[in-house]
């Protein structure tokens, strides 16, 4: 019977060192979390700090800051109508998207698509478009395209359509490459890129006059 209640006591013993471990595991979870769960946290701030632009705020901000016009044709757009906030935005910036340029085996939509992310790509092309229609900035020749591509370790996913237009930008300072020498051009473009390109244009590209006028580019392609 000495020896059954020994191995009784020893029992419970085990059971609440096992449940003083667990308590203490848990505290340690809460105050000190693992190094990956703090880099996830970490990183979702930076992300959410950083911010992709979305396509109707891009639009509205270039409209602001380079006083885009109405074109002559409107365009009737799927999912933005006349009396809509982004409306007069979408019509000025639409010219310059040339999305077939970035995707010339995709079909044409008559959606603006306000809320999807703008990509780099499709950043540089738009931000390229106005300043060149504004005689600010040169599209490179194909040979300097060439060139500026060539430093770019990701360039070939680029359509070769919109490639002066990439080139152009990373050539200006108006598109800088990431980490690694990387384009990345589907990926966001973020609203840090977005101040720095304007900055850049404030500095570097002023207009040739104050009363420069915008020189739409008649059947741009959508």
């Amino acid at each position: 019977m000495k020896s059954l209640a020994t191995i009784f006591l020893v029992f419970l013993t085990c059971l609440a060192v096992a449940g003083t471990i667990a308590l203490v595991d848990r505290a340690q979870s809460v105050l000190y979390p693992s190094a990956e769960g703090a880099t996830q946290v970490s990183t979702a701030h930076v992300n959410d700090a950083a911010g992709a632009v979305r396509l109707a705020e891009f639009a509205t901000d270039l409209r602001e800051k380079f006083a885009l016009p109405q074109p002559a044709d409107l365009v009737v757009f799927d999912d933005v109508r006349r009396g809509d906030a982004n409306y007069a935005s979408a019509q000025a910036v639409y010219p310059f998207l040339h999305r077939q340029l970035l995707c010339p085996e995709c079909a044409l939509s008559s959606s603006f698509s306000p809320n999807e992310s703008v990509t780099r790509a499709q950043a540089a092309v738009v931000l390229v478009s106005i300043l060149s229609a504004q005689d600010r900035v040169r599209l490179l020749s194909p040979e300097q395209t060439t060139d500026v591509l060539s430093q770019l370790d990701d360039a070939d996913a680029v359509s070769p359509f919109a490639r002066p237009y990439i080139a152009t930008a990373v050539a200006n300072g108006l598109l800088a490459p990431r980490a690694g020498n990387m384009l990345d051009p589907t990926q966001p473009y973020l609203r840090t890129e977005m101040a720095a390109f304007l900055d850049t244009v404030q500095h570097r590209f002023p207009p040739f006059a104050a009363t420069a006028s915008l020189h739409l580019a008649g059947g741009s392609a959508r």
